[in-house]
């Protein structure tokens, strides 16, 4: 997606300056401008690393996410360097679900902003 320079880096600066699903930190260049739905982000459009983008292809998020869930077990079956990682304690598996980034920062933005406007919680409320 072609986007003006200024633009770009305001999409890009949209969750902090990290890709919107992995959460890792976006380079100033060498990365995507991706449409992912209305109904995941304000917009619908958002900054996707390299490699998320290359991993993702064309999938919708719940299929991207679906994806990445099967990696671990796919990585147990086919790779021995992997399950001796497990063995050693290098690396653990969890059944956590997969949660993108653009998600874990909306989480925290309307925690904010109910922490922030719940008079309860404020300082300057009277005692």
């Amino acid at each position: 997606m072609k986007l003006k320079k200024i633009k770009r880096e305001a999409l890009r600066m949209k969750f902090g300056g990290c890709c919107a699903f992995c959460g890792d930190e976006l380079p100033a260049r060498g990365w995507h401008a991706e449409e992912i739905g209305e109904q995941y982000i304000q917009g619908g459009i958002a900054a996707v690393c390299t490699e998320c983008h290359s991993t993702r292809g064309n999938a919708t998020p719940e299929a991207f996410r679906a994806m990445l869930a099967e990696q671990v077990e796919r990585a147990q079956r086919h790779s021995s360097n992997f399950r001796m990682a497990l063995r050693f304690g290098l690396v653990s598996q969890t059944r956590a679900p997969v949660k993108f980034w653009y998600e874990r920062c909306s989480a925290e933005r309307s925690t904010l902003l109910r922490s922030t406007s719940d008079p309860a919680l404020n300082n300057n409320s009277a005692a």
